[in-house]
C-alpha cells in the first residue's frame, strides 16, 4: 500500500519519479508537482532484473491516480553493476597492454592484505592473464612516442583479442594519459574486426598518472559495462511497455546523475549508484533543517550504508577500494558493510556471536516473514524484543509471525549460548550495533572528524531502530530522523544534477604554473563538458562548472583535491589561497602539515552539471506541545539489565511540530519504526523530522 504525504515544489508543476534498487526491497517516490502530493512505495527486489522497478511504477502511478505516461522525470538508483563485481558476475573481459606489460593487473600494487600473513591469496584480476593481449608500442613519461605503433600491429593485436572473444575490451597502454593516440588506433581495429563489441580507453576512463590504477579502473568498467547495458535495455523497454516517455536519469557514484548513454560510456561511474542517493539526501536535510554536520546512516534490509556530511557537503573521495579492486574515480565517501535487518545471527565455532555477513534476503526473508527461512536475523530479534510489531509492519501489509521469530533466535543463537531467548535477542542487535559503530568511526575519526561533534541521520527501514542505541554508545549528540525514512535515499534520488566529469595530468609546481596556460587547460575540459551537456539537452541557463585540481607537496606520493576559482580575467588563479586550501586540508586529512612546503599540481579536473529543478522540504502545518496520547503501549526490551519494560507507542503521522516524546518510547510509520531509549528525548521540529537528544532526560 503507498503512503502519501504533502510537498511542495521549489519550481513549475512537473511530476518527479525515483526508484532506488536495494537488496531486499525497492523504493519509490512519487511526487506530483501540481497538487504538492508526495507518495512512497515499497516492493520486494527483484535482484538481476529490473521487475521490481517496473511493476512498482504500475503501481505507485496507481495509487496517485495518475498513468505511468504522465510521469514528467524518471530518477533511478540501482546496484546492478556493485552486485556483478562483488559476485564476479561480469562480463568476460579482454585487456590490451603495452609490451611487457601483461601482468600489470596480476601485480598490482604489491599491497599485502595480510600484513605478516606468510600465505596470501588476492582476488583474481577482472581480467585473467590469459585474456591479456600486448601491443608493440612505447610512450614515455614525457608523453613522447619511443616506440610508434603500425596499423598492421594494431590490426594483429585486435585478431588476438576477437580471437578471445571477449563481450568487453578495456585498452591501457603506457602513458596513455598523456598522448592518447595509439589507444585510438586500438580502438579503431577493434572496432573493424569485433562491431558492438564496447571498448574502453584508460585515456578516456581514467587519464591519470599511475600505470596499475588506470588499468584496474579501465578494466573494472569493461567488466561491469555490459551487464549495465543489458539492464538499461530491459529497463528501457519495460518502461516503454508502460507507456512512459519521461527522461531517465541514473545516479552516479560522485552523487550526481547521468543519462543513460553517459552510463553506458563509462559504467564504472555506476558502482556506487545505490548509495549515492542516502548521502545527497542527507546533505540536503543537513542545510535545509540547519544541522550542518551529519554521518547519514542508511540501514535496509541487506546492508548499511555510512557518509560524512561537514559543513553542509557531502565527502568526495578521488578513489576508493571495492571488493579488493582499486576505483580511481570521483565518489561520495560512502563505507559499506553487510548489516541489515535480514543479517543472519550465528555462533562461531569458539562460541562467539556473530551476525552477518551473510542475509536472508526478500526470499525467503527473516524468520518471521514465513516464507520458509530457519535463520535468525536482526530483524527476528527485534521481534522478539518487541521493539517491531507483527501486526503493524510495513503499515500492516506485511504480517510477522512471532513464534517463528522466537523459534529461530532460539534455536540458533540462545540455545547454543546457553542464554535465555530475549537476551539472546539482544545480543544480536547489540553485535550488529557494534559492527556499524566501528564503520562510524572509520569513516569520522579516521577521516580527521570528531564524531561527538556530528549527528547520526538515521534512514532506511531499519536504521531509526538501530540509531539511537548506536549515538548513545559513540557521545553523538543527537540522532535525526527524517519524515519518511524508509524511502529517504530514493527521496535524495531526486535531489541532484546531471554530471559530467573530465580530468587532465598537469604536473607543474605552484610556482611555475602559467595563469594563461592553466586557464587554457580548465577551458578546454570545461568545453567537453559543455558539449556532453548539450547532447544531454540541458540548457545553457541550466549548466554550471566547478573547477578543481589534485594537489600535493613537492616530493609527495597522495594527493589531495582543492577546488579553484573559475577561470577568468587576469588575476583569477590565487596561488597563495589555493596552497593555504591545500595546507588546511592536509591538516584535516593527516593530522599534521608543513606550509613552508611548496605545493604542486598532478591533475586538473572540472566538473559540469545540467541543473534540474528542486524539491524543498515540506513546512508542516499545526503546532503541538508536550507529548501527545499514544496510540497503543506494548513491552519492548531496550535494557539487558532492566529487561522488558512498557512502553508507549506513537504514530508518525500524528506527531506535530513542538511535541516532545521522552524515552522509553516507540514511534511507528509504515517504513521504519524509530526507538527512543530512556533517558532520551524526541522532538518534532517544523519540517517534522525527529530530533532525538541522545542525553536528555
Amino acid at each position: 500500500m503507498a503512503a502519501h504525504a504533502r510537498f511542495r515544489l521549489a519550481s513549475r508543476p512537473m511530476r518527479y519519479l525515483s526508484a532506488d534498487v536495494g537488496g531486499t526491497f525497492t523504493d519509490l517516490v512519487l511526487i506530483d508537482g501540481a497538487t504538492g502530493r508526495l507518495v512512497i512505495d515499497k516492493v520486494p527486489s527483484t535482484p538481476g532484473s529490473a521487475d521490481a522497478v517496473c511493476q512498482g511504477i504500475a503501481r505507485i502511478a496507481s495509487a496517485a491516480g495518475i498513468e505511468p505516461a504522465g510521469i514528467d522525470l524518471f530518477v533511478h538508483g540501482f546496484t546492478i553493476a556493485t552486485n556483478a563485481l562483488l559476485t564476479r558476475r561480469g562480463a568476460r573481459v579482454a585487456l590490451v597492454v603495452t609490451e611487457g606489460f601483461r601482468d600489470v593487473l596480476e601485480i598490482g600494487p604489491q599491497m599485502r592484505p595480510k600484513l605478516y600473513a606468510l600465505p596470501q591469496t588476492r582476488p583474481a584480476p577482472v581480467a585473467l592473464r590469459s585474456r591479456v593481449v600486448e601491443v608493440p608500442e612505447r610512450v614515455d613519461a614525457f608523453g613522447q612516442v619511443v616506440v610508434a605503433l603500425s596499423e598492421r600491429a594494431a590490426d594483429d593485436a585486435a585478431a588476438r583479442v576477437a580471437a578471445l572473444a571477449p563481450e568487453a575490451v578495456a585498452v591501457c597502454l603506457a602513458f596513455a594519459h598523456l598522448a592518447p593516440a595509439h589507444e585510438r588506433m586500438v580502438e579503431q581495429a577493434l572496432a573493424r574486426r569485433l562491431p558492438g563489441v564496447p571498448v574502453y580507453l584508460s585515456s578516456r576512463v581514467n587519464p591519470q598518472i599511475e600505470e596499475y590504477p588506470r588499468a584496474n579502473t579501465t578494466a573494472v568498467a569493461a567488466y561491469v559495462g555490459p551487464v549495465v547495458d543489458r539492464y538499461i535495455r530491459v529497463l528501457e523497454e519495460g518502461l516503454r511497455g508502460l507507456g512512459m516517455t519521461a527522461p531517465l536519469r541514473l545516479m552516479r557514484s560522485d552523487g550526481g546523475v547521468a543519462t543513460p548513454q553517459a552510463a553506458r560510456e563509462n559504467p564504472a561511474h555506476m558502482l556506487l549508484s545505490g548509495p549515492a542517493g542516502g548521502a545527497i539526501a542527507g546533505a540536503h536535510l543537513a542545510r535545509s533543517a540547519g544541522v550542518p554536520n551529519l554521518v547519514t546512516f542508511d540501514m535496509g534490509g541487506t546492508s548499511a550504508d555510512f557518509s560524512v556530511i561537514a559543513g553542509g557537503e557531502p565527502r568526495m573521495v578521488a578513489a576508493r577500494v571495492v571488493d579488493h579492486e582499486p576505483l580511481r574515480l570521483p565518489t561520495l565517501d560512502i563505507e559499506t558493510i553487510s548489516a541489515g535487518g535480514g543479517s543472519i545471527a550465528w555462533v562461531d565455532v569458539g562460541g562467539g556471536l556473530r551476525v552477518g555477513p551473510d542475509s536472508a534476503g526478500a526470499r525467503p526473508g527473516p524468520a518471521c516473514y514465513g516464507f520458509g527461512g530457519a535463520e535468525a536475523t536482526v530483524t527476528d530479534a527485534a521481534v522478539v524484543l518487541g521493539i517491531l510489531d507483527p501486526d503493524d509492519y510495513l503499515g500492516g501489509e506485511v504480517k510477522l509471525d512471532h513464534a517463528l521469530a522466537r523459534a529461530a533466535v532460539a534455536g540458533k543463537v540462545a540455545g547454543p549460548l546457553g542464554l535465555a531467548v530475549e537476551e539472546a535477542a539482544f545480543g544480536i542487535l547489540t553485535v550488529a550495533n557494534a559492527a556499524m559503530n566501528q564503520a562510524i568511526r572509520a569513516l569520522s575519526v579516521e577521516r580527521g572528524y570528531d564524531v561527538r561533534d556530528f549527528a547520526l541521520l538515521a534512514f532506511g527501514g531499519a536504521g531509526p531502530m538501530c540509531a539511537p542505541f548506536m549515538a548513545r554508545d559513540l557521545g553523538m549528540a543527537e540522532v535525526v530522523v527524517p519524515p519518511a525514512p524508509g524511502v529517504f535515499a530514493a527521496l535524495g534520488v531526486l535531489l541532484t544534477d546531471i554530471r559530467h566529469t573530465a580530468q587532465a595530468p598537469y604536473h607543474v609546481a605552484f610556482a611555475a604554473a602559467d595563469e594563461d596556460g592553466l586557464a587554457a587547460r580548465l577551458e578546454a575540459l570545461k568545453g567537453e563538458l559543455d558539449a556532453a551537456l548539450a547532447r544531454d539537452g540541458v540548457a545553457p541557463a541550466d549548466r554550471a562548472f566547478r573547477f578543481a585540481a589534485d594537489v600535493r607537496c613537492v616530493g609527495q606520493f597522495h594527493e589531495l583535491a582543492i577546488p579553484l576559482a573559475a577561470p577568468g580575467a587576469r588575476g583569477w588563479w590565487r596561488e597563495a589561497e589555493t596552497a593555504a586550501a591545500f595546507h588546511r586540508a592536509h591538516e584535516v586529512a593527516y593530522g599534521h602539515t608543513d606550509a613552508s612546503v611548496p605545493a604542486e599540481f598532478v591533475n586538473l579536473r572540472v566538473e559540469g552539471l545540467g541543473r534540474i529543478p528542486r524539491i524543498d522540504l515540506p513546512v508542516m502545518a499545526g503546532r503541538g506541545s508536550g507529548a501527545p496520547a499514544p496510540a497503543a503501549r506494548r513491552r519492548v526490551y531496550l535494557d539487558r539489565a532492566a529487561g522488558f519494560a512498557e512502553a508507549p507507542v506513537y504514530r508518525r503521522a500524528g506527531l506535530l511540530p513542538g511535541h516532545a516524546i521522552p524515552g522509553p518510547a516507540i514511534v511507528t510509520q509504515r517504513d521504519t519504526t524509530t526507538v527512543v531509549l530512556p533517558g532520551q528525548q524526541a522532538t518534532v521540529d517544523r519540517f517534522g523530522i525527529l530530533h532525538i537528544a541522545v542525553g536528555a532526560g
